[in-house]
């Protein structure tokens, strides 16, 4: 759900509608096609992790 605070901001009345937001980044993306079990590990900068995907490039 989004903020009733981000509505108001948009110019949109948070009384009357309420917000779902949703995406997918390029992290899900890899996580999909590499299967990588834990999404976190994309953010944690490991060197050796990231290692993995040179030959992606």
């Amino acid at each position: 759900m989004t903020d009733p605070h981000d509505l108001a901001v948009c110019g949109i009345d948070p009384d009357i509608y309420t917000g779902y937001a949703f995406g997918m980044g390029v992290e899900r993306i890899a996580n999909l096609k590499y299967r990588v079990n834990d999404l976190r590990l994309f953010s944690e900068n490991d060197v050796r992790f990231l290692r993995e995907f040179e030959s992606a490039t």
